[in-house]
């Protein structure tokens, strides 16, 4: 297992960075909608004047934090595979996850900062600007939950409390594509419920045992889940493909990330559960990649 040197230090050092870049994203949050300055990027999706505003506080807080550790953010994600195939360690950032969440108002957007050790999320912060709440950790140091005040709570996965299984999906993305997998474990004789919520508080929804599964049948780059993955990782569960393979980092000139699952108990047979929902999942994967190619 990779080990993390000081990680209370680490966690103090990326809240500070992490309330700046709040501060920066609610400045704009609180303004009339006409002044958040909305753009389109190439892909489609949108960027506004608090996407860019955590994005410069971010790259300025990590670059004094640790000068020499490269960063890829969303916001400047245009470094060549042949440069970025030889980090060894990195910060991996999204300044805001859930713009859409942020452009709709719902409050359901994060800030995403993890540090990547041979393609392996050691650390990951998620930062939620409007609560001001933050989830931190990894998988050598345990993950936690910080509020406003006190001291950091553990987070532990729950146990299943079967036939009971709480889902958590997605407002908008692969939600008729999970299906299959949802049907599958009714087929078992579960009682599945569904909760859409937004960005990566799925993943800490997990890691704090208010939710079992998380599937995400669709596209997501690797900023999106790497510092969740990590908190994740620390309270216990995991954030697997469609092979029941540990999601991957930096591990090819994409950056787009293989679909995938997150469990949190794992003291079940997920594999048998899911796996007559699966075997055309993964056909209709490679046929998306394929396309996309």
């Amino acid at each position: 297992m990779m080990v993390l040197e000081h990680p209370s230090r680490m966690a103090r050092e990326l809240g500070r960075i992490c309330r700046d870049a709040s501060a920066a994203i609610m400045k704009v949050y609180n303004q009339p909608q006409q002044q958040w300055d909305v753009k389109t990027k190439a892909d489609d999706s949108p960027v506004t004047a608090a996407d860019l505003g955590a994005h410069k506080v971010i790259m300025r807080g990590l670059s004094q934090m640790m000068p020499r550790l490269p960063v890829l953010s969303e916001e400047s994600a245009n470094v060549a595979w042949s440069a970025r195939s030889q980090w060894g360690r990195y910060w991996l950032v999204d300044p805001l996850d859930g713009t859409r969440e942020f452009l709709d108002r719902n409050d359901e957007f994060t800030i995403n900062i993890a540090m990547i050790e041979h393609g392996q999320p050691l650390f990951g912060m998620v930062h939620v600007p409007v609560t001001g709440v933050t989830y931190y950790g990894g998988r050598s140091c345990g993950s936690y939950r910080q509020g406003l005040e006190g001291e950091p709570e553990r987070l532990e996965v729950r146990s299943l409390r079967l036939p009971q299984i709480d889902v958590v999906a997605s407002h908008r993305h692969g939600n008729e594509q999970i299906q299959p997998l949802l049907d599958a474990m009714q087929q078992q004789g579960m009682n599945v419920a569904r909760r859409q919520i937004g960005s990566s508080l799925k993943l800490c929804m997990i890691a704090e045992g208010q939710a079992d599964f998380y599937p995400r049948i669709g596209p997501t780059c690797e900023w999106d889940t790497a510092a969740a993955q990590a908190v994740i990782e620390g309270a216990g569960g995991k954030v697997l493909d469609l092979n029941f393979k540990t999601l991957a980092y930096n591990q090819k000139d994409s950056l787009m990330n293989a679909w995938f699952m997150v469990l949190g108990d794992l003291h079940h047979p997920w594999q048998n559960w899911l796996t007559p929902a699966l075997e055309q999942l993964r056909l209709d994967e490679q046929e998306a990649a394929e396309a996309d190619s």
